[in-house]
């Protein structure tokens, strides 16, 4: 009898904790589906570790970290999941190959995805317009803008309309709902000319989202809102509206009009003639790219530009870049493929001045109005969602401070290897059959060097973190 009575107790202890298991796991999917990925990777995460060869896991668990920003970890777990035929693999290394400025190998796997027959309506649309954004991106790619970076703040996304100020003539900018409460926190910001007689801002429309809408002054009140026309505003969201002193040209940022990924900005022109607006023109690289770009301002009475962009910076923080802008358009000529990349996603301010007088360009206007330089950061290293450095010196913890250095040198043997296999991508298309042979193999090796790179980093990084964290709750 109490062997019986231990058999069972021993059957509802394991089939309780086979329930809690199940649970937790159903638990996971349900915050997956509903986009809760950072919750939902905790979870997929541990199950991994007991399952690493489940086809749909590694999908889910690399699905979560390619949509939290962890891009580089997300690869080796999206490629298991495709070699475990599992179809939403082939969407989601589209998506990574995008992010990760590589077009071509993404326009593989998202048209693979799309010869699947079985693939859902709704699944099959997200993919269309993933390869409308890849095409977009990929014709983006060859017609990078060559402009002159002078400056750069990282603030947090809601400090984001508190830092530029303006000349007086070039008008105002300020937080939209602080100035028109009913507007939603989400709108962005709202945009008021030199004589305040008029605004300019996102408000929200039921079946729409985010329109761009104009207010009159009369006397000391705003009068109706007044929607601009459907050439600017489209079904998906259009926001953070500024003018030029002409009062025709009209800059925005849209997830709509083709976008490459979030959103991403646009410049239209109003035809007083006929009191119409054209088409709107997307902008070149760098002002654009998969990321969220944010706003675009010109400041033609300081001659500075102002980019904000959430690309290259961790959750929930964006950057501010101040440029010169250009008087003529100008394309960047003669540059490798990854120069060229480096410079649409601006990795380094000292990278866009070269070849300029620099000097010669900063005595055409006043000094800038932001005035935080850049300084060149080995690294940005995230500790926490809230503690960020970029330089060996901001660590307490000398144990972290030494596998930091041995990070950093990692990372960057990373980077000279991920060059090397873009160049030999780029020699590739234009080699003959013979040489395509040879620089077959080279690919190769170095697809295998950077995957191994991608694997090691991220558990180097996380050791780099816990020791500075043991160290900071001492």
């Amino acid at each position: 009898m109490k062997h019986r009575i231990l058999f069972l107790s021993l059957f509802f202890i394991v089939g309780g904790n086979s329930l809690l298991l199940a649970q937790t796991l159903s638990q996971a999917k349900d915050l997956y589906l509903k986009g809760n990925y950072e919750k939902a990777s905790h979870i997929f995460q541990k199950e991994i570790k007991t399952s690493p060869n489940d086809g749909s896991l590694n999908l889910w668990y690399g699905v979560c970290l390619l949509e939290t920003g962890n891009t580089n970890e997300s690869l080796p777990y999206l490629q298991k999941a495709a070699s475990k035929k599992i179809p939403e693999a082939d969407r989601y290394l589209a998506k990574y190959y995008l992010n990760t400025f590589s077009p071509d190998t993404a326009l593989i796997h998202i048209d693979k995805y799309l010869a699947n027959n079985r693939i859902s309506d709704s699944n099959k649309q997200k993919a269309i317009e993933l390869k409308t954004s890849i095409e977009s991106f990929s014709e983006q790619l060859q017609r990078v803008e060559d402009i002159c970076f002078i400056d750069s703040i990282v603030l947090p996304k809601s400090e984001l309309f508190s830092f530029v100020k303006l000349s007086k003539e070039a008008g105002n900018i300020v937080n939209v709902h602080t100035a028109f409460p009913e507007a939603p926190i989400s709108a962005g910001s709202a945009y008021f000319p030199e004589r305040n007689d008029r605004a300019y801002y996102a408000n929200e429309f039921p079946g729409k989202g985010l329109d761009i809408v104009a207010r009159h002054r009369i006397l000391e009140e705003w009068g109706e809102v007044e929607s601009l026309p459907e050439t600017i505003n489209t079904e998906a969201n259009e926001c953070n509206p500024f003018f030029l002193s002409d009062g025709v040209t009209l800059y925005f940022a849209s997830n709509g009009h083709g976008s490459m990924g979030g959103y991403d900005l646009f410049v239209t022109r109003l035809n007083r003639s006929s009191n119409t607006y054209l088409l709107p023109d997307h902008l070149n690289m760098p002002f654009n790219s998969t990321a969220n770009d944010y706003f675009l301002i010109i400041d033609e009475f300081t001659k500075r530009g102002y980019l904000a962009t959430d690309r290259n910076q961790p959750k929930g923080y964006v950057a501010i870049y101040t440029f010169i802008p250009n008087t003529v358009k100008k394309m960047i000529q003669g540059k490798s493929l990854r120069e060229l990349k480096d410079l649409a996603e601006i990795k380094s301010i000292k990278a866009s001045q070269a070849g300029k007088n620099l000097d010669s360009l900063l005595q055409q206007a006043p000094a800038p109005v932001l005035t935080v330089k850049e300084e060149e950061p080995d690294i940005i290293f995230t500790i926490n969602d809230e503690l960020h450095y970029s330089k060996e010196s901001d660590f307490k913890s000398d144990e972290a401070r030494q596998l930091y250095v041995q990070y950093r040198s990692l990372y960057q043997k990373f980077t000279k290897s991920q060059k090397a296999l873009d160049e030999k991508r780029l020699n590739y298309i234009q080699a003959t059959p013979e040489l395509q042979k040879q620089l077959s193999a080279e690919i190769l090796k170095l697809e295998a060097e950077v995957l191994k790179y991608q694997q090691d980093l991220p558990v180097m990084e996380k050791k780099v973190s816990n020791l500075e964290i043991a160290k900071l709750l001492k």
